[in-house]
């Protein structure tokens, strides 16, 4: 149920509309329904909790009350969805660090910090009439108790919560977090790509480290080398062969 309506005219595009919901199953899902309706892009959804929030590669996302959940709608020119997704996750480093969480990177986008993951990103590209929408949403460990995440994941997740003293309420911390996005996109369509991968790099914790990548073609295990222009993690071998990984499963090794 929609619960509250809030509008930022000083913002370009992410953000200048808010609409705040109790509970969604999804946010993502919230919005693309919304796609059939002309709306302005760059409109945030954003909801208290979710029952059936997602992430990357279909996983479960968990979203008990406390945390912050939120999607915006984007219309990019190109089809830029999987570059999108990456590109944001600077603004919610940006965000963490501003609360006191010395956040970083783990590629493609989750936040993490001291190798437990805080926030993640679903950045899915959608199509309606023709027209190209990018949904990018959010998921930020904010106020919650860690006993609250599932089982599986407390060893390797963490809270804003949990690591900060101060109490942060959640439109104060989404507030900064879109206005570092609008920042952010207004840069993504006024900016050569290279640039912004070259700061995306500079957060990534993960160049330098070795790493086991799986994909649907097979596995490779190396040292994270670069970040290529496409965006794509660029993989040294045991042989040093170079190899672009995208889509798959990344797992950090010791």
């Amino acid at each position: 149920m929609k619960i509250g309506e809030f509008h930022e005219p000083n913002r370009k595009v992410v953000g200048r509309t808010l609409w705040h919901y109790d509970n969604v199953e999804s946010t993502n899902e919230t919005a693309k329904e919304l796609l059939e309706e002309d709306l302005e892009e760059g409109l945030v959804i954003w909801a208290d909790r979710q029952s059936a929030g997602r992430g990357r590669q279909g996983r479960a996302w968990a979203s008990p009350p406390g945390g912050l959940y939120a999607s915006t709608i984007l219309r990019p020119k190109e089809t830029h969805a999987w570059l999108l997704g990456l590109l944001v996750g600077m603004p919610v480093v940006k965000a963490l660090r501003h609360f006191g969480v010395f956040a970083g990177l783990k590629y493609p986008n989750d936040a993490v910090y001291q190798d437990r993951k805080i926030a993640g990103i679903l950045s899915e590209g959608v199509y309606r009439r023709d027209t190209y929408h990018v949904v990018v949403g959010i998921g930020v460990n904010t106020n919650v108790d860690l006993d609250r995440l599932p089982a599986d994941v407390q060893a390797t997740a963490t809270t804003l919560k949990r690591e900060v003293n101060l109490f942060v309420a959640n439109d104060e911390f989404l507030d900064y977090l879109l206005n570092q996005i609008d920042d952010l996109y207004s840069r993504y369509r006024n900016t050569r790509i290279e640039f912004l991968i070259k700061d995306y790099r500079g957060q990534c914790t993960t160049i330098g480290k070795r790493v086991a990548a799986t994909t649907s073609k097979g596995s490779i295990t190396g040292r994270a080398y670069d970040i290529a222009p496409n965006g794509a993690l660029i993989i040294m071998d045991d042989a040093s062969a170079k190899h672009e990984f995208v889509e798959g499963n990344l797992k950090v090794l010791p």
